[in-house]
């Protein structure tokens, strides 16, 4: 991505000297937040813009366009910054939303049965992860203990051997909602400000023994990497395409009217 004025992603950096700021990416290089709004962005985090909901996510995102375009105001190098972990992470679900993958981690765990469970086509199917343990990007990740299985059916514990990684996309949620109270489909662009990269690093070898009957527990809580920049919804409307023809129907609750998916080009490099 070439981080243009079409893209703008949304993050947060620190300075040599440890001056922490909000900012927006264009190209190698970043403009301060306070700059367009010196009382919204004062925390150097996001946590304030995001709460503030989907009028103000356009008012700034606009303002920084009008002020990187006519350039009024300086800009300082990526180079000599730090970016961090942009937000406060309060909660986060992880969610079986490919099939393709779904299917994959499926012959792992149920190499002699049906590799999709019966509800997936029926429901969003996701687990809650420990939210304490989400890191910004390139954050080093310990490998993890645990118990597993050996082939002939002892029990050992130790460190994973089957470290795994995968290359998946986070929605970052911005306006929360009341305790209690529904959010219908059709409030998507309400409630969800962003998209990041994230690898939600798993032990396969202690999911595998753990996994029954209540699913990733110690073998997905770690660690999980998540790019210290959000690209806005906004930046991503030309990505639109149609998704995947469903082969069931959904109950109403989960009909949305708009249908529509993302063509993204992921690329992972080891």
């Amino acid at each position: 991505m070439n981080f243009d004025i079409d893209h703008l992603p949304f993050g947060s950096v620190r300075a040599v000297d440890g001056r922490r700021f909000a900012a927006v990416r264009f190209g190698d290089d970043v403009l301060d937040l306070a700059h367009i709004d010196a009382a919204l962005f004062a925390s150097g985090t996001l946590d304030a813009f995001l709460a503030s909901g989907r009028t103000t996510w356009r008012a700034v995102r606009q303002a920084c366009v009008d002020a990187l375009t006519a350039d009024r105001f300086p800009l300082e190098p990526l180079a000599e910054l730090t970016a961090v972990l942009p937000f406060t992470v309060a909660d986060y679900v992880d969610f079986y939303a490919s099939e393709q993958h779904a299917t994959n981690v499926g012959h792992i765990f149920r190499p002699d049965g049906a590799a999709l469970t019966p509800n997936w086509k029926h429901l969003p199917i996701g687990y809650h992860g420990r939210a304490g343990t989400v890191v910004v990007s390139g954050t080093d990740v310990r490998r993890p203990n645990g118990q597993t299985r050996n082939p002939d059916g002892t029990i050992r514990f130790g460190p994973s051997q089957r470290l795994d990684i995968e290359a998946e996309v986070a929605f970052v949620v911005g306006t929360g909602s009341e305790l209690g109270t529904a959010v219908t489909v059709d409030e998507f662009r309400t409630h969800v400000f962003g998209l990041a990269l994230l690898n939600d690093w798993s032990a396969r070898d202690i999911q595998t023994w753990e996994y029954v009957p209540l699913g990733p527990f110690l073998g997905k809580s770690f660690a999980t990497s998540v790019s210290a920049w959000v690209l806005p919804l906004a930046a991503l409307e030309g990505a639109r395409v149609a998704p995947p023809a469903r082969e069931l129907p959904l109950l109403p609750y989960l009909e949305d009217g708009d249908h529509w998916g993302l063509a993204l080009d992921l690329t992972v490099e080891l």
